[in-house]
């Protein structure tokens, strides 16, 4: 059982680690879309998406093999700029360490641990925000540790709407730290846009990374009922390169995600699951208060 789930912790940490991984629902209820979106906790929003909530938001996402990640994020705005801060924990939870002749030598715990930082700033008499993010991370594998110092940065256009948008950002510019050896890692890039429906009550995100020289699309959409609900729903291209010829019912909904969110007075819940191409679900919770 151990080597089932190390082996499954060593693919985890090569294809989802860092940016890949999911810290919120908000990041994968739109199946990775939505980079335009207000989405506290999540790794693949624009450094510039402006949040006028002064709010205090946690949340909580399992993966499958007791994988888990627990986030705190504050929002401060003022009028023109708005900071917010994150504090992120992977936990892969809890191993057997065992030496070269296959003798137990006691456990050991793996984690991520991330800080992050955002600045956002509307520009005077432009439909125009700019922002930038710095994040700290540390990852402990047994005897592996990983750490990385990374920016980000972000520019948004919108429209007469501010549902109608169009943004790009650079991410990840940064250093990595991996047993006193240093490296750099290359960056990725994504084009976003937003647009409210003209017929539906409901706003439409599609996103355009380039990540490793490959290019991944993400699209989804986010339907109003009202003033408190919304359902969110979306998927990419990654459902092609995840499918393993798992059936045609994990193939539909590989690299799709589904959600909802009910917001009442000063509080927000937000509930979603992800699948990927495999059959595996990821789910989680967010609760957020304004004050």
């Amino acid at each position: 059982m151990w080597l089932l789930k190390y082996s499954f912790l060593l693919l985890f940490v090569q294809a989802f680690a860092n940016t890949n991984s999911f810290t919120s629902p908000s990041c994968f209820s739109m199946g990775g879309a939505g980079s335009l979106s207000l989405s506290a906790n999540a790794q693949i929003k624009n450094p510039a998406v402006f949040n006028h909530s002064r709010s205090l938001t946690t949340s909580i996402v399992k993966y499958p093999a007791l994988i888990n990640s627990q986030s705190v994020n504050i929002n401060l705005p003022n009028k023109n700029t708005a900071f917010s801060y994150s504090l992120k924990y992977l936990s892969y939870g809890v191993f057997n360490g065992y030496d070269e002749l296959g003798e137990d030598n006691g456990t050991y715990r793996s984690y991520e641990t991330w800080i992050d930082g955002y600045i956002s700033k509307k520009i005077n008499y432009l439909p125009i925000l700019i922002g930038t993010s710095i994040s700290l991370k540390s990852l402990n594998f047994h005897t592996h540790n990983i750490k990385a110092l990374s920016t980000s940065f972000g520019l948004i256009r919108y429209f007469n709407n501010k549902n109608n948008a169009v943004g790009f950002s650079i991410n990840q510019i940064g250093l990595k730290i991996s047993n006193r050896k240093f490296s750099t890692y290359a960056p990725s890039f994504t084009l976003s846009g937003s647009k409210k429906l003209k017929y539906l009550p409901a706003i439409s995100f599609v996103d355009f990374l380039h990540e490793r020289n490959k290019i991944d699309i993400f699209m989804g959409i986010c339907f109003v009922y009202g003033e408190n609900i919304k359902f969110l729903a979306g998927s990419s291209t990654r459902k092609f390169s995840q499918n393993t010829s798992q059936g045609l019912f994990k193939t539909i909904l590989g690299a799709s995600g589904f959600g909802f969110s009910y917001s009442k007075n000063q509080i927000l819940v937000q509930y979603g699951f992800y699948y990927y191409g495999v059959g595996i679900k990821v789910d989680g919770i967010s609760v957020g208060i304004k004050f």
